[in-house]
């Protein structure tokens, strides 16, 4: 298996990154795409939120291959992880890329930050990735649902 290099993600490396999450998300649900200009620009958001908690993967010539970005909150008596996102790139899934992003991330969560508890919003009809979440005991919160609505619709019914 090839070299892979894990660091924390720099301004410069965004561009490259927004294509490999643009993709990799639009391949995950097709229904659903990420356009690459709103990839480039979630991705500066979580930089900009905690960038020394966004990791990157990248092969021996520094692509970008796959990254992790979360933020660390207070919750109720602790820190809590909180897992804005996680991808790499589809022709480097099944390497165990993705495991060592979380390793490190969680890692440096709990050392730096004494985080207790991680938590992530992930496809609901999709088996993955919810089964590798899983595998790494991590599982459905039976107490808490994800809410959505149109902010102009929701507006509506404010008036």
């Amino acid at each position: 298996m090839e070299k892979i290099q894990i660091r924390l993600v720099e301004e410069s490396d965004i561009e490259a990154l927004s294509e490999v999450y643009s993709k990799s998300f639009s391949d995950i649900d097709k229904d659903k795409p990420w356009a690459k200009n709103y990839s480039f620009k979630h991705l500066m958001y979580w930089l900009k939120i905690q960038p020394d908690m966004f990791f990157g993967a990248f092969d021996k010539t520094n692509k970008p291959i796959g990254a992790i970005a979360v933020s660390i909150k207070p919750w109720r008596r602790n820190n809590r992880c909180s897992a804005g996102i996680i991808f790499v790139d589809v022709q480097y899934q099944k390497r165990d890329i993705a495991k060592k992003l979380f390793k490190i991330m969680l890692e440096k969560a709990v050392k730096k930050y004494q985080a207790v508890s991680f938590e992530a919003v992930t496809f609901a009809n999709k088996r993955f990735p919810l089964n590798w979440y899983e595998k790494l005991g991590i599982m459905p919160d039976k107490n808490a649902v994800l809410i959505k609505g149109n902010c102009k619709d929701i507006l509506r019914k404010l008036s």
